[in-house]
């Protein structure tokens, strides 16, 4: 029987809709459940909160949603926070988004309880050049992350833990026959011909218009290839617009936010993740736990996943050319597709696991709860 751990451990974010943050926190939260570390989860709530009470973790409702980091929601929030690690007996707070860290941090100081934070991606230094929201510790996702701590928001070496980004590369292990597959496109309005995908926040950041714009020149040389765009953002319309003038309607299709990204995958015989700013890229790593070839900017800590020619493909970011034609090579070479894939999962299982991730959390959080 695994040995309960005396630990209590609040994940704070700014809601649960589906997004690589929420993803993590779920993740985590249920790893952390199965090696013996009682947890509690506190948002705004969203669309994941489902997957929270299928793995039995609580979650407690908070008004955080909100853009301003020293807004009145962030101030009531941290109250609320307050009151949630005196009564469930917290020991480690651990702040996901800025605004949570923010909340989480006046939580920190009014109840005691040590916080821990983790930087996802890129901050802009706004207000936290005066005020210090990072805890006793910092998880960056990334060697890039924890470069731009360091160079660009000033927080000191020793505060630092880098920890990548785990997979369950269990939850894609399933392999699909080849007319289940098939109904899969044929549900999402594919043909039975070669899929290309990506998944990510609809923003200019994720780099979609770079991708449309990489399909436009593939149809060119592979007329019968097809691709999906999956996820939600303020970016959807301009990129339906682009896809129209493109006169790629009946190529490219975008689908909703999923949690259930193995299902999209598994349709695709090349992933890409075209990124102009990246941490380091949950659906690159689910990607990859497929056995997918990816094609992927090198930006970021990209780098960290993508060893060029051997795990993946790296073009410069922004070029849809070489996007194109990384494509096209991948498409018309089952070998090359084969072996990528094959080096991709493999790497995910030595160096991005969850079960990796969470240990290393772990010992983070006994570490700042000792004082």
């Amino acid at each position: 029987m695994r040995k309960r751990l005396e630990l209590r451990v609040l994940q704070v974010t700014t809601h649960l809709n589906i997004g690589g943050i929420s993803k993590y926190i779920v993740s985590l939260s249920g790893a952390l459940k199965e090696k013996g570390v009682d947890t509690v989860v506190a948002s705004s709530g969203g669309n994941m909160e489902k997957e929270l009470r299928e793995r039995g973790i609580p979650h407690k409702t908070l008004d955080m949603d909100t853009k301003f980091e020293f807004g009145p929601k962030v101030f009531k929030s941290a109250f609320m926070l307050t009151k949630i690690i005196r009564k469930e007996k917290v020991d480690v707070i651990h702040a996901h988004s800025r605004v949570s860290q923010v909340a989480s941090s006046l939580a920190s100081m009014m109840s005691g309880s040590p916080l821990v934070t983790t930087c996802h991606g890129y901050f802009k230094k706004r207000l936290r050049g005066i005020f210090d929201t990072w805890g006793k510790k910092v998880i960056a996702i990334s060697d890039a992350v924890r470069t731009h701590l360091e160079e660009d928001l000033g927080v000191k070496d020793n505060r630092i833990a880098v920890i990548y980004n785990g997979v369950d590369i269990d939850r894609f292990s399933k392999k699909y026959s080849h007319d289940e597959t098939l109904a899969i496109k044929k549900s999402i309005g594919l043909k039975d011909a070669p899929a290309i995908g990506t998944i990510g926040r609809l923003s200019p950041v994720k780099g979609q218009i770079f991708f449309i714009q990489a399909m436009a020149k593939v149809a060119m040389k592979r007329p019968d290839a097809q691709a999906i765009i999956v996820g939600d953002g303020g970016e959807e319309d301009s990129l339906k617009k682009m896809v129209r003038s493109l006169d790629l309607e009946e190529s490219i299709r975008f689908i909703k936010s999923d949690p259930d990204t193995h299902k999209y995958l598994s349709v695709m015989d090349v992933f890409v993740f075209p990124s102009v700013k990246e941490g380091l890229g949950l659906a690159l790593l689910e990607a990859m736990a497929q056995g997918l070839p990816c094609v992927a900017s090198n930006i970021g800590g990209i780098s960290n996943v993508i060893e060029d020619g051997s795990t993946g493909i790296l073009v410069p970011v922004g070029d849809a050319q070489a996007i194109a034609d990384s494509i096209t090579i991948l498409l018309g070479d089952a070998g090359l597709r084969a072996r990528l894939g094959e080096r991709a999962r493999a790497l995910v299982g030595e160096r991005f696991s969850i079960d990796s991730m969470t240990g290393k959390i772990v010992k983070l959080y006994e570490e700042v709860s000792k004082g």
